[in-house]
């Protein structure tokens, strides 16, 4: 039987892969054999350096995820140096600041709505038009279980970022679906992608929520390669719960 987990002769545009759980998605797609086009806005070398050292092939560009000529440029990068475009994972974002609603500044409110939701619109607008004119193609957007859960002191800015993705997400997958293109979306709970200044007794605290421990960049990335790759054909206008057994509130959405 075939390994429909293969992405052999794909190609993957992986946004805000510099590091975190954008590199750790980039890896895991790069080791199914996808060829990878990174899109950030900070230096993404060290992670196309490293898939290029496993064996891979990687490139990047710098860019801004909200500003739509920067995605056209991005999808047309990834059509020039490789042919085609197989694959858009819509990871970019801005992390959760802390704030409340009532003292959140304008600035705030606009820069995270435009990176963390209008960015994954503008990418998955450039993207899908190869996408559909090849009559497939696999989009998956990073949403967060702040999508339906809120926390004293964080930006509402961010929790309404991530619920605004589950709506393209089901919005995208029922006008594209029929036309060979998958939309999917991810809903992550706590992920050390990065060290978050905890002491050891504040980290111990975290993982006592999450009956299977704290997620890892790789976790995320191989939930990724099971919606982008042919297992998953039959797989649309969905999200997934990646949570690690966590379970406050409704475990589901």
């Amino acid at each position: 039987m075939p390994d429909t987990r293969r992405l052999d002769d794909q190609v993957a545009i992986v946004t805000g892969a510099a590091q975190g759980i954008g590199k750790g998605i980039a890896l895991v797609l790069a080791g199914a054999g996808a060829r990878v086009v990174i899109g950030d806005i900070q230096d993404a070398s060290g992670t196309v350096d490293e898939i290029r050292a496993g064996g891979g092939h990687a490139l990047s560009v710098l860019m801004d995820t909200s500003r739509p000529d920067d995605d056209e440029a991005l999808v047309d990068t990834s059509l020039k140096e490789f042919g085609r475009l197989d694959i858009l994972v819509n990871n970019a974002a801005i992390d959760a600041p802390k704030g409340t609603v009532w003292d959140l500044p304008d600035a705030e409110w606009e820069r995270t709505i435009a990176v963390n939701l209008s960015g994954v619109f503008y990418c998955s607008r450039a993207a899908l038009k190869p996408m559909l004119e090849a009559g497939k193609g696999a989009i998956v957007n990073i949403s967060s279980q702040s999508a339906r859960l809120g926390a004293k002191g964080m930006s509402p800015a961010y929790n309404a970022s991530k619920a605004g993705v589950l709506g393209l997400t089901m919005a995208f997958s029922a006008q594209v679906a029929e036309k060979g293109v998958r939309v999917n979306a991810v809903m992550p709970g706590l992920v050390e992608s990065r060290d978050f200044g905890w002491s050891a007794e504040e980290r111990e605290a975290r993982a006592a929520e999450y009956p299977l421990g704290l997620g890892t960049p790789n976790d995320i990335g191989e939930a990724i390669l099971y919606l982008v790759s042919p297992a998953s054909r039959w797989v649309s206008g969905t999200a997934m719960h990646i949570t690690g057994g966590y379970q406050r509130g409704s475990s589901f959405f």
